[in-house]
C-alpha cells in the first residue's frame, strides 16, 4: 500500500456540521442570541421532509456553519435525542459569557473551570435540544 495520498492535490475545508432540532425557530434563537451567531439562511426541502436553517459566524453563506435540521415528516418526533458528539466554540471572554448564560437560565453541564494554570478556561452547556457545547477561552501564556 502506498503512503502517497490519492487526494493530496485537492483543497478541503469543513463546510457545515448538522444538528437535528425539534424547533427550528427556538434553535436559531438560541445560537444567535446566546452564542453570537448570525442566521445564514433557511429553507424547506419537501423531498427530504426537513426544514433547514444555517447559523454561523461571518457573512451570509460563509462557512463553516451549523446546519440545524428539523424533521417535518408525518412521523416527526416531538423531541430529538442528542448524540454523544459535541461542538466547541471559542470566545474571548468566557467568564462574561457564562454570567450572561446563567442569568438567562441556560443549562450548564459543567460550570466555568480554569485549566493549565489559567491559560485555558472551559465550560459546558446544553442547547435547547440537549446537544453538548464546549465553550473555550484561550489566554496567552
Amino acid at each position: 500500500m502506498s503512503d502517497a495520498s490519492p487526494v493530496r492535490d485537492l483543497a478541503f475545508r469543513i463546510h457545515h456540521t448538522m444538528l437535528p432540532v425539534a424547533d427550528l425557530d427556538r434553535s436559531i434563537g438560541f445560537y444567535t442570541r446566546f452564542l453570537g451567531m448570525e442566521a445564514m439562511g433557511r429553507r424547506t426541502d419537501e423531498t427530504r421532509k426537513v426544514e433547514v436553517g444555517h447559523v454561523g459566524y461571518g457573512e451570509r453563506d460563509a462557512q463553516p456553519s451549523l446546519e440545524l435540521t428539523r424533521d417535518i415528516s408525518e412521523s416527526a418526533p416531538d423531541a430529538v435525542r442528542p448524540t454523544g458528539i459535541h461542538i466547541a466554540i471559542q470566545v474571548d471572554n468566557l467568564r462574561r459569557l457564562c454570567g450572561a448564560l446563567e442569568t438567562e437560565g441556560v443549562k450548564f453541564i459543567q460550570p466555568l473551570k480554569e485549566l493549565g494554570g489559567g491559560r485555558r478556561m472551559t465550560a459546558w452547556i446544553r442547547d435547547p435540544d440537549g446537544h453538548a457545547i464546549e465553550l473555550i477561552e484561550l489566554r496567552a501564556a
